[in-house]
């Protein structure tokens, strides 16, 4: 089949203006990335070259009309458990080692930075292995399956070591414990993510099962922080019961255990999916290293992926390092007790406003540009809460006023954020497309595990960044309670968390600006996989 209206060959310049595949696919022909292997016959997608197995893919049924709502709304439930994880790391962990068991923060970044040379491994391979393997269960939900168990073992052991350990032998709790919960959840979380772009081919019903998933992980999520709190109470000496080690037991308990009934609930209830999902046909070749390490490179050539994975890296590096410092700032710098913590919870009705104005929005914007209005809008009020205090024109500590406020902040912030991260999750689907186009390959799950990458490394990196930042730059002691610390340190943090921050969230907007797949070209490249597709079923 001849490719001349999409690859651009023999047409005017004036033509590819207005031919939205070809201003796609045009600027890639001059580029030594452009992949030259013959993707001519894709009604089953085959994956491979000279460099790695070749593996066709078919779906064991068509599916006739739109994602059935059980479908989505069971999927969603998914989000939870990485929810649940990513509370208890960004929010408390730093917190618990380093003010409760006393290890130094700057030990607790570099244990931290250790098992992310293992995230950074765990989550490509997941997403390569889970695109080649087969099973009774199909390539995803049997991953899924085997990875719930060792997932919510380790979030146990991560919140309640051994007692009376050595500062070194509680370190190596430290990593051994976070290791293997990264790992794990990597081949629960990539195969999920995955999934989302697999379920349709549909551009606008590819937002609308990702804004289930937000809708689910935000009410669910929103409900867990402000429950969670209660597992903090005060007591005789410690007044703010996050300061008290023995609270940190029930907390692990009932994470560990909402984790293994969202894992286990979201899995099994999309089993009945698995005949819509493209699975590898024919024969299954084994799975090198080299192989896996080949369809990662494969997945980085795309310059949108890069992009996006890149701008991904950033701002939720960005969006980490603030998580980490909100936990010292709402304690330390506003004065806030659990009891007036869980009223952050509330940031949900920011990210359900999000779910409900995410179609007009999409509607009359592109993907792309709702991104960078997003970035700006939180840079904005990042800077905007600080200035006010520094300023004077913010209630004192203490006055209920003040938390009025900064609700209201988090809630418009957490618009900001759920909009973001809904519409790189979209993007991603997109990218898949465009991957298959230029080369073939089908990487839903490659993509997924480097997006899941992005997020999990820079969650690390958000607390390796605040640890250091908190020892080696505000100098913030160890084991004090509230009103304990002095106001130069409290300054100096924030500073660093209301200003220094948000201005690097000008990396990720100037990246996302070299993005181009907007809703006409992904219409251009589904038009030209389905007529290729519709070739080699009549040649077959």
């Amino acid at each position: 089949m001849k490719q001349r209206a999409c690859r651009g060959e023999g047409a005017n310049n004036e033509n590819r203006k207005n031919n939205a595949c070809t201003a796609i696919l045009g600027r890639f022909l001059s580029n030594s990335y452009l992949p030259h292997s013959d993707t001519s016959t894709l009604s089953e997608k085959t994956v491979g070259d000279s460099n790695g197995p070749a593996l066709k893919f078919d779906r064991a049924e068509r599916r006739a009309g739109k994602v059935p709502f059980w479908t989505k709304f069971t999927q969603g439930f998914s989000a939870l458990p990485g929810g649940h994880k990513d509370f208890a790391f960004n929010t408390l962990l730093l917190l618990y080692y380093s003010q409760v068991l006393g290890l130094p923060a700057s030990m607790v970044s570099i244990v931290l930075a250790i098992s992310l040379v293992f995230d950074a491994i765990s989550d490509p391979m997941a997403g390569a292995f889970s695109d080649s393997y087969r099973s009774r269960l199909g390539r995803r939900h049997t991953l899924m399956l085997m990875a719930i168990l060792p997932s919510c073992g380790a979030m146990y052991a991560l919140f309640v070591p051994p007692e009376n350990l050595s500062t070194a032998a509680l370190a190596v709790w430290l990593l051994v414990s976070t290791i293997t919960l990264r790992v794990s959840f990597s081949f629960f979380a990539v195969p999920w993510g995955a999934i989302a772009a697999e379920l349709s081919e549909d551009y606008d019903e590819r937002t609308e099962i990702i804004a289930y998933r937000m809708l689910i992980g935000l009410v669910g999520g929103g409900l867990f922080i402000w429950f969670i709190y209660g597992a903090f109470p005060a007591s005789e000496n410690y007044e703010n019961g996050l300061f008290n080690a023995k609270n940190y037991r029930p907390f692990a308990l009932i994470v560990s255990a909402l984790m293994f009934v969202w894992m286990t609930f979201s899995t099994v209830a999309t089993i009945d999916q698995i005949k819509y999902l493209p699975q590898p046909s024919g024969e299954v070749p084994k799975i090198a290293p080299k192989d896996m390490l080949f369809r990662v490179i494969e997945a980085l050539r795309n310059t949108y992926f890069r992009v996006l994975f890149i701008a991904t890296l950033v701002a939720s590096a960005v969006i980490s390092t603030g998580q980490v410092f909100d936990t010292y700032m709402n304690t330390f710098f506003w004065g806030f007790g659990p009891t007036e913590l869980r009223w952050f919870s509330f940031a949900i009705i920011g990210m359900l406003l999000t779910i409900l104005t995410i179609r007009p929005l999409q509607a009359r914007f592109e993907k792309r540009d709702l991104v960078l209005a997003a970035i700006v809008s939180i840079s904005v009020l990042q800077v905007l809460k600080v200035s006010l205090r520094f300023a004077g024109w913010l209630p004192e500590n203490g006055d209920p006023l003040l938390l009025q406020i900064l609700v209201l902040h988090a809630i418009f912030t957490g618009y900001f954020v759920s909009l973001t991260l809904m519409m790189f999750a979209s993007m991603m689907a997109d990218i898949a497309d465009h991957q298959e186009l230029q080369n073939g390959l089908r990487q839903e799950g490659v993509f997924s595990g480097g997006i899941a990458f992005s997020g999990k490394m820079t969650n690390g990196f958000g607390l390796i960044l605040g640890g250091l930042l908190l020892e080696f730059v505000i100098v913030f002691p160890t084991g004090l309670q509230p009103g304990e610390v002095a106001k130069d340190v409290l300054i100096r943090m924030a500073v660093i968390d209301g200003i220094i921050m948000p201005a690097l969230n000008l990396i990720p907007f100037l990246l996302l600006l070299k993005y181009k797949l907007d809703r006409a070209a992904v219409l251009g490249i589904q038009n030209e996989l389905n007529a290729r597709r519709q070739s080699a079923q009549e040649r077959h």
